[in-house]
């Protein structure tokens, strides 16, 4: 009988499973095309492959190698949902709120899902990497991205 010795790795690997066959089902339209002709389906059903062989690879891993550790893992499905979403979240709230403040609530939403993350420390690292971020694509490699967007009152109007 198969036993899952890393229950962690074993959900992730098939998560990186899944979410890699939704973006080949995504990319089913696209004209895939040759290395030396990519078509614009090229990029992600190769990286869609990659992602199921690095998930695959995780999750024999799992069966095989035990997890370090006395104690039973739990599932966290906390973590699973925020650091899932997270990134449609994101999409979502950029037009209106802008990079920084998009930034700051995915970062510290996320930090929510650790039992190990301080919440001075999520929020200093969310601080640091707004105004890194905004720097970076506004700044340095002139996006298209505001800083603030018309839901930030007072800010997003400027």
């Amino acid at each position: 009988m198969l036993k899952i010795r890393n229950s962690r790795d074993f959900i992730g690997g098939l998560t990186m499973i899944c979410v890699a066959l939704l973006f080949i089902w995504f990319a089913r339209d696209l004209t895939v095309g040759n290395s030396f002709q990519m078509g614009p389906g090229y990029f992600p059903v190769v990286l869609s492959l990659l992602l199921i062989a690095l998930g695959a690879l995780i999750t024999v891993q799992s069966i095989v190698v035990e997890a370090d550790g006395s104690e039973p893992e739990t599932w966290n499905a906390k973590a699973f949902v925020l650091v899932v979403l997270g990134p449609v979240g994101f999409g979502l709230a950029l037009a209106g709120l802008g990079l920084a403040p998009t930034m700051f609530l995915l970062i510290v939403g996320v930090a929510t899902a650790s039992r190990y993350a301080n919440w001075r420390h999520s929020i200093l690292l969310g601080l640091f990497l707004s105004v890194c971020s905004v720097l970076l694509f506004t700044r340095l490699l002139s996006l298209p991205v505001a800083p603030f967007g018309p839901w930030v009152p007072l800010i997003g109007s400027v």
